[in-house]
């Protein structure tokens, strides 16, 4: 089999969609190490867009890193190469880098605690819901709402890694504000995912 089969092929662990998924994995210690880093901490009004970070770095692998995270499901749906492996490893890379980064840019002080602790809980509770589900023998499709939240959820977290300005705006401020709404959106979809699972439990109850 070609390596191009290969990487087509559902049957092959670490075909294409697998491989960005991992890489989006590998990523997110080096994220971690980057921040960790990040130390100088320039004012705004002091800053420049031109100006080297490790958090400027760490922003550009995020921007990497959510592109790969558009890839892997697009060419699964389009390759119909849609794993177990990969539905398993696809959240868990996303609830990763979420905690991760939070955590990091909780301890730049550049995210309030607060709001680390929803949106974390958020995504411990919606997990565990997914599993009563599994479990029971349920099936919810992931909403839209879902991959909004996740696509703020990206831009939010890159703005604050970047951290100085940004095209002339505060880029900790404008992502300050993204993750707001990526929080509005969080609530929202897993609102919705409740609901559904408590539809989906009567409609079998009834059966």
């Amino acid at each position: 089999m070609s390596f191009l089969k290969q990487m087509k092929s559902q049957n092959n662990v670490l075909n294409f969609p697998n491989c960005l998924t991992i890489f989006r994995i590998v990523t997110i210690p080096l994220i971690a190490y980057l921040l960790d880093i990040d130390t100088d901490q320039l004012p705004f009004h002091l800053d420049s867009m031109s100006r080297f970070s490790p958090g400027k770095i760490a922003a550009m692998v995020v921007a990497i890193a959510g592109v790969t995270d558009l890839l892997d499901g697009y060419y699964a749906r389009k390759w119909n190469i849609e794993s177990l492996l990969g539905k398993f490893l696809d959240p868990v890379a996303d609830k990763l880098f979420l905690l991760v980064s939070l955590v990091m840019l909780m301890k730049l002080g550049r995210v309030e605690a607060w709001l680390v602790i929803v949106l974390l809980s958020r995504e411990f509770l919606i997990t565990a819901l997914r599993a009563v589900a599994a479990g029971e023998g349920l099936i919810i499709a992931a909403g839209q709402s879902g991959k909004v939240k996740l696509t703020f959820q990206m831009i939010g977290l890159g703005f604050l890694m970047w951290y100085g300005t940004a095209f002339g705006l505060s880029a900790v401020k404008v992502g300050t504000w993204i993750l707001y709404i990526a929080l509005f959106a969080s609530l929202f979809s897993g609102y919705h995912y409740l609901v559904d699972f408590l539809s989906a439990r009567r409609a079998k109850n009834t059966l």
